[in-house]
């Protein structure tokens, strides 16, 4: 933050959310979204008539200031009033209410934005609050009790996350016949002097007891031979309580002055997690969605209520050559309370220790099964320290949350780390796993057909290196599985990806997107729609997953969820979603012919870089179009698909074949965009079947099965069609 720019100031903060937003979603989310949009403009326009400003709208939270206390408690008492009414006409698995906190104190503000511990404080009041109430912190309540018609209960101290000091709770009461009383106050006091008594009165005892002990130990200690003592044995296996726990682990937080070591921090954030994801009754979010939390001011709860998990797990990392202290923390998510911690000073040489002891204080504290002489070392590591720090760190990077926009040039520096772990030990399995998945990154961005070969060859030959040497490694299987993919080995690709999810009980902790890539190439709807499902119950912030789940809705006929989950991922994940942006017009020009018109005038400009009107003469775009097609060396899998379906749209099928058939050739993968809506006519084209036949893809559905859209017609002919387009349904 720069300190020039930056002023504080003493500001009332509001902080208000939603109370069972998840269990809303699950059960409507259409609904519930647009409940939410609904509940925010009237929020937001009382607290503007009140004299507020609305800092922050995401999700479901709210974050305002204002310039008085008393507005600010006056503006949260109206909102709960305007929503109670709206709630008592709908039933109950419609009422959506609110929780409010309200704090005053001293807040950094920037670009309209404002930080500190004054915000801090406001959302753990926020959380305190019963649902349609109000938590104010007492430098509130000292400005508002005598001056408003509200009653106030004091609810004691509460310790918050990340807050050296108690915070005094009021709870404010709007009942007539509470107004000006505040209750709660003297039983509060009262339960501290009679602590103090008890207190006092215990170590009276535990002195008198120590003086006594002390007396018959000096007694007795001449006459007790030294006795050999066992090690004390930790048991294997805890008591289990019913249904598995669920758990997030947030990355661990960086202390070292070297800015590098964040990646390492990260990577190591990934094994502990990795680790934890190994207990069978313990379910792991993946790190795709966790580490999207990564420098926010999200509360434990905030967190928790997106994620949908009863635990949280973080950290603190600081690295001084081969000195580490792990600081871990666990908090149960429900009122944040803090179940457990531990701090391990130690040396690089015993991270794998640390490790298996953070998941075993974990699984203790949950008291979840561990299973008997369970390792929590990964397959496929390294004994070698400094090629071990040096896979940590090239994970790390590669974990970056999507929001901070790798790029070709950071999953350049990955591999350079990676590279440098190999020459140290040739033998890391893991490494290799890691390399081929950094190659598949490459390969996804690749600039032209010669890029991606290499790329295909670099990641396919890491790939298998890391399953010879260790066959069982689910990585390395997942790996393998997206090259076969890519180069259209199908019936491979099938065996390897079902390998991968044997080997793993947590839906592959962030790669499952290549799986799912998979089942919607090959027409696997339905497989893919459980397995999609599978993994945002594991991963609910991966917007790629999630993208597959909108189109895979779209590819089975239904639009309407789709479009359903088009607005949920907006919700979630804003501007950071734009491939679903794209994705949903390519559907449009397949089911929606009122608006085809404007999405292919859209495309049209945007790939041949026009800023006439080319849609005034079709016959013009489509010249235009097989023009650039002639000289597509330059073009990636990226825009061909975009090239064909407007195509397809203005009634070229030949042309949208010949395109398609080009991106299969440079990855096959692209052949996820025959199942277009707006592809339905070039699915008739007997080049089709040709090609699919050509490509290896109807062995492989002889093989496993046939997929959705396409059914046997006697011994030797197949057709493939689907839902009819153009049914009304808006995406």
């Amino acid at each position: 933050m720069n300190q020039d720019r930056a002023k504080r100031k003493l500001t009332a903060i509001f902080s208000a959310d939603v109370v069972g937003y998840s269990r809303l979603m699950e059960k409507d989310e259409a609904w519930t979204i647009q409940s939410l949009e609904e509940n925010k403009r009237l929020i937001s326009g009382l607290i503007n008539e009140y004299k507020g400003r609305v800092v922050d709208a995401s999700g479901d939270n709210l974050l305002a200031e204002f310039s008085s206390v008393i507005d600010a408690v006056e503006c949260a008492v109206k909102i709960q009033q305007e929503l109670k009414i709206k709630n008592a006409n709908l039933i109950e698995d419609r009422q959506m209410e609110v929780r409010i906190g309200i704090n005053l104190g001293d807040v950094v503000e920037e670009d309209s934005r404002i930080y500190g511990n004054g915000v801090n404080i406001a959302a753990r009041l926020e959380g305190l609050a019963k649902p349609g109430g109000i938590c104010i912190s007492r430098t509130a309540y000292d400005q508002v009790k005598t001056k408003l018609d509200l009653g106030y209960e004091y609810l004691g101290e509460h310790s918050v996350k990340n807050i050296s000091e108690a915070v005094p709770v009021y709870r404010v009461l709007t009942g007539s016949e509470t107004a000006g009383k505040v209750i709660g106050e003297k039983r509060f006091m009262g339960r501290i002097s009679r602590r103090m008594a008890i207190a006092t009165f215990i170590i009276l005892i535990i002195i008198a007891a120590a003086l006594l002990f002390w007396n018959i130990y000096s007694q007795q200690a001449r006459k007790i031979e030294p006795a050999s003592i066992e090690p004390e044995q930790k048991p294997a296996v805890f008591d289990v309580e019913a249904g598995p726990k669920t758990i997030a682990v947030l990355p661990f937080v960086n202390l070292s002055s070297d800015p590098e070591q964040v990646y390492f921090v990260d990577g190591l954030s990934e094994e502990i997690l990795n680790s934890l994801s190994q207990i069978p009754d313990l379910t792991v979010i993946a790190r795709t969605s966790s580490f999207s939390f990564k420098g926010t001011n999200k509360t434990i709860q905030e967190i928790a209520s997106v994620l949908g998990v009863e635990n949280i797990l973080e950290g603190s990392v600081r690295k001084a050559g081969s000195a580490l202290r792990i600081t871990a923390q666990l908090y149960r998510a429900s009122d944040g309370l803090h179940l457990w911690s531990e701090t391990y000073d130690r040396e690089l040489k015993d991270i794998f220790a640390v490790q298996a002891d953070i998941a075993t204080a974990v699984a203790d504290e949950l008291k979840v099964t561990l299973g008997i002489d369970r390792s929590y070392q990964q397959l496929g590591i390294s004994d070698n320290l400094e090629a071990y720090e040096l896979f940590l760190v090239a994970e790390g990077i590669v974990q970056m949350p999507t929001s901070q926009n790798p790029t070709s040039s950071t999953f350049s520096l990955a591999l350079e780390k990676i590279d440098k772990a190999i020459a140290l030990d040739p033998e890391f399995a893991l490494a290799w796993a890691l390399k081929g998945i950094i190659h598949t990154y490459n390969l996804i961005s690749a600039p032209s057909s010669i890029r991606i070969t290499a790329e295909k060859e670099e990641a396919l030959n890491a790939a298998l290196k890391a399953i010879e040497l260790e066959p069982n490694l689910a990585l390395g299987n997942v790996s393998l599985g997206y090259i076969a993919l890519t180069k259209g080995d199908w019936i491979e690709a099938e065996l390897a990806f079902r390998k991968a999810l044997e080997l793993t009980n947590d839906q592959l902790l962030g790669y499952g997107y290549f799986v799912s890539l998979f089942y919607l190439t090959t027409g696997n709807f339905k497989k893919a729609n459980e397995l999609i499902g599978d993994m945002l119950r594991n991963d609910p912030k991966n917007a790629l997953i999630r993208t597959h789940y909108m189109l895979n809705l779209a590819y089975l006929g239904e639009l309407q969820r789709a479009s359903k989950e088009y607005e949920r991922g907006k919700l979630l994940f804003g501007s950071d979603w734009n491939w679903a942006d794209i994705f949903r017009l390519l559907l449009i020009l397949g089911t929606d012919y009122a608006q085809a018109n404007d999405v292919q005038y859209q495309f049209a400009n945007a790939i041949l870089n026009t800023t006439e009107e080319p849609l005034d003469s079709p016959e013009e775009v489509i010249k235009e179009l097989r023009k650039l097609y002639k000289n597509s060396d330059n073009l990636n899998t990226t825009t061909l698909p975009y090239i064909s379906a407007l195509a397809a749209s203005l009634g070229d099928h030949e042309l949208a074949m010949d395109v398609m058939e080009k991106g299969v050739g440079i990855q096959a993968s692209s052949a996820v965009w025959f199942w277009l809506p707006v592809m339905k006519e070039v699915r008739q084209l007997p080049r089709f079947k040709e090609f699919v036949r050509e490509i290896g893809l109807v062995d492989y559905w002889k093989k496993f099965g046939w997929p959705d859209p396409c059914r046997p017609v006697g011994d030797d002919d197949f057709e493939c069609d689907w839902f009819e387009p153009g049914t009304g349904s808006k995406l």
